[in-house]
């Protein structure tokens, strides 16, 4: 049973001694609910933060701002309208297809108001993070740029992942990634500024402490990468694709962005921004349990039922390029090497087979022209017979333009569920496809895979049938 448990502890209070809160500065606290992690938080001019953990810096003053098309920089205001804290106790929220059944979710927040816009923090036992929240006005504005600065206590070594490019000469050269490379262990001081991160990104403080940074609850806005900027670390947002054209290298089923607007969002003028997560754990082995992303993204419509979706694993057919032996039939892409893997799969108890790139005919971009080597229906029958469900590849460029004529077609099939490649961005606009096909998909009671994909912002918890993001140096990369 979910218990909730929400405090203003200082709303009263503070209606009371509002006059007194409105000025020029303002120098708060928040604290987590055991207190090991303090936030200092100044306001008047700009906005800045800075976060300890058992009593020892973490993070110095860190500057944090939202800049509009207009001019407007929001968190530049020199008074404070109102100040509210208060703290959540939720326990036992439940959770579909994640690593626990229900999560805890408990924390102390601020809110700093101002005229147009709000300012939301929390302190969590394992974490702070902060979002904006734009108000009142209707219509569409746009987002310039977005200042999120992490400037460390000190030099500490740090895990960083850079894009995996041969062009580093301009930062609109390594917007284009599949998010996939190793990491290099190196002192924050060490890293190149000439190249992004890609998140997660995790630091060694003092005495064993785990910093992790990465972001949560994000809709109709661009990913954020890391950079260094002299001594600090900072937020870079790729701007929103203006010239595009598809990329011939992966069969046109890609997009190749040749220039870029001057903005990183034109989005709704109302509405809340990312959460920026601070993660702070005492030991490594305690990053691999973090709910932070969970907990700070929005949950799924409660009228909606998600007891449909079945996590499980798959049998992999491109990673042995189709190839069977000792078999009495011709191995490739067909249907005797189809059900050979079926077979195998139930055998094993396995859950699903995937028909990976080769199904469809042709460059793969009409995903209704299946090969004539595969009868898909038949595949599905008997893929039924033995309690296997089946995944179909697909290229982003081929599902984009009839997502929903797509999965329509393939559901009523009886096709499980898609993995589907190519993304290899984070801007404003394809952050809106990876939505438009986790929604468009649990319609249709499909399970997604993304290939080519950033790191896990929250999307599963909203769309449970989201059950994978394959943006990792993983297996494939041992294929070469």
């Amino acid at each position: 049973m979910t218990r909730r448990i929400v405090l203003p502890v200082l709303a009263l209070s503070l209606l009371a001694a509002l006059p007194a809160l409105a000025g020029n500065k303002k120098d708060l606290t928040l604290t987590s609910p055991g207190g090991a992690i303090r936030a200092e938080i100044k306001a008047g001019g700009k906005i800045t933060y800075a976060v300890s953990y058992g009593g020892k810096r973490i993070l110095d003053e860190s500057e944090i701002a939202l800049k509009l098309g207009d001019g407007t920089v929001l968190g530049s205001d020199r008074k404070v309208k109102d100040v509210k804290k208060g703290e959540v106790r939720e326990k036992g929220l439940p959770a579909v297809a994640y690593k626990k059944a229900a999560v805890d979710d408990c924390y102390n927040w601020l809110t700093l108001g101002f005229k147009t816009y709000s300012v939301e923090f929390r302190a969590y036992d394992n974490g702070f993070a902060w979002r904006f929240v734009t108000k009142g006005k209707k219509g569409e504005t746009i987002v310039k740029d977005e200042v999120a600065q992490f400037n460390f206590a000190q030099d500490w070594m740090s895990w960083v992942p850079y894009v995996r490019t041969n062009n580093i000469d301009t930062f609109a050269q390594q917007f284009g990634s599949s998010f996939e490379n190793v990491y290099q262990h190196v002192n924050l001081s060490q890293w190149d500024s000439r190249r992004l991160a890609f998140l997660p990104v995790a630091v060694d403080a003092a005495d064993g402490v785990k910093v992790c940074i990465t972001e949560s609850d994000l809709y109709d806005y661009p990913g954020m990468f890391l950079n260094r900027d002299g001594n600090s670390i900072r937020g870079v947002f790729a701007p929103c694709p203006k010239e595009v054209e598809e990329f011939a290298a992966h069969k046109g089923l890609q997009d190749a962005i040749r220039s870029r607007e001057d903005y990183i969002a034109r989005t709704d003028a109302a509405r809340s921004f990312p959460w920026r997560i601070v993660a702070i754990v005492p030991e490594a082995r305690q990053l691999a349990d973090l709910d932070l992303v969970w907990q700070l993204a929005r949950p799924a419509d409660p009228k909606e039922d998600f007891s449909w979706v079945k996590p499980g694993k798959v049998a992999w057919d491109w990673w042995n390029a189709w190839n069977l032996y000792g078999v009495d039939f011709e191995a490739g892409v067909n249907n005797d090497t189809y059900k050979y893997y079926i077979d195998f799969a139930s055998s094993k108890g396995i859950e699903y087979v995937i028909l990976d790139s080769g199904w469809a005919a042709g460059r793969q971009m009409d995903l209704f022209q299946v090969s004539p080597k595969i009868d898909l229906e038949e595949l599905v029958r008997y893929a039924n017979s033995k309690n296997v469900g089946l995944i179909l590849w697909a290229g982003f460029k081929a599902v984009d333009p009839d997502t929903e004529g797509v999965f329509k077609h393939y559901a009523k099939m009886g096709i499980k569920g898609f993995k589907v490649d190519y993304m290899d961005r984070d801007d404003q606009v394809i952050m809106n496809f990876y939505e438009r096909v986790a929604s468009t998909a649990a319609k249709y009671h499909l399970v997604i895979d993304f290939h080519g994909a950033f790191k896990p912002q929250g999307l599963s918890r909203k769309y449970p049938n989201v059950l994978n993001y394959e943006g990792v140096h993983g297996l494939e990369h041992l294929k070469w």
